[in-house]
């Protein structure tokens, strides 16, 4: 329960005065923050303190392995220390490190060493997994293997709690999403309108010519974008942002001024925050039994989270089945 300092949002999730009041409010639950270094510590204290009891693995950036180890040898080191079922070779080929298990440690790239820290975590079979921006280092290349595993852990009954990461990739994390502002803790909402169940219902009046431009700011001048330009609008800390060919530009307009104009030109309102362009989706993917994630044809293969309780709406508007 959260504690009695915590002020309800809405009559739902809490604002929270401090980080630890943020973990112990939300204790038992998987939780994702956007917050600063100093911020990440003491989350990573409290969470050591309060699941000593419980299997815990932690992933922090410092975290970077022992230069003059192999690949194996460092896993095989964790692996005695974990005496779980999961073995290093277990570990190594469920990462994709086979072809790197003989190479040292300092000659890898950062992507390879954060794997190698999936893979120590996993031998200990945790019940709690703390990271620090867990996709920072992370390619398209190899994110599925690591939300696999993720999702993995959640499915089963862990908890995530991850921290640092921009919101967007807290908001892709099963759980709840908070992020850190003048010190405070607020909640990151998901829900759509009284009823995020129900899809909105596009009204068009009859074949009319209808000409709109997303209207963005950049060095004091006005930029007008075709709406086939844009791949997502996202709305981060209270200023919305409309996605162009990988930047990001400023929109004074609010997300549902741009639903309702964009709806017509094939965007859907996938989360409170976004509204993606439909035309952009390669992928729709499962990362848990309640969290799907919508992946982007572009150079980055950008995901963005798709709200629970939108799936079925967009399914049912787009027929995807």
């Amino acid at each position: 329960m959260a504690s009695s300092t915590a002020q309800r949002d809405n009559g739902q999730q809490a604002a929270y005065a401090s980080v630890e009041e943020l973990l112990a409010g939300e204790m038992g639950a998987s939780v994702h923050i956007e917050c600063g270094r100093e911020t990440v510590d003491r989350a990573a204290r409290f969470v050591h303190e309060r699941y000593q009891r419980r299997r815990c693995a932690f992933y922090l950036a410092t975290d970077q392995g022992f230069d003059r180890e192999t690949v194996r040898s460092y896993l095989t080191f964790f692996s005695r220390i974990a005496g779980g079922s999961v073995t290093a070779s277990d570990a190594i080929a469920h990462f994709g490190l086979t072809h790197i298990a003989k190479t040292q440690i300092r000659k890898l790239s950062p992507e390879q060493r954060a794997l190698i820290n999936f893979a120590r975590m996993s031998l200990f079979e945790p019940e709690v997994v703390f990271c620090e921006r867990p996709l920072a280092n992370i390619t398209p290349a190899t994110r599925g293997v690591v939300t696999a595993w993720m999702g993995a852990v959640a499915d089963a009954g862990g908890i995530l709690i991850t921290a640092g990461e921009p919101l967007r990739e807290a908001l892709l994390m099963p759980g709840t999403a908070y992020y850190e502002e003048d010190g405070r803790f607020l909640p990151a909402k998901t829900a759509i309108g009284s009823d995020p169940e129900e899809p909105d219902e596009a009204f068009y009046a009859g074949d009319e010519v209808h000409v709109f431009k997303v209207p963005a700011r950049m060095d004091g001048a006005t930029l007008l974008f075709d709406p086939r330009e844009v791949d997502f609008v996202e709305s981060v800390n209270r200023q919305n942002f409309a996605s162009v060919r990988g930047e990001l530009y400023p929109v004074s307009m609010t997300l549902d001024e741009l639903e309702a104009e964009l709806e017509r030109f094939g965007f859907f309102r996938c989360h409170r925050s976004y509204i993606v362009n439909v035309q952009k989706v390669a992928k729709v993917e499962r990362f848990t039994r309640n969290s799907f994630n919508l992946t982007l044809a572009d150079a980055r293969e950008t995901q963005i989270p798709l709200a629970k309780g939108r799936a079925e709406a967009m399914r049912d508007r787009y027929g995807w089945r």
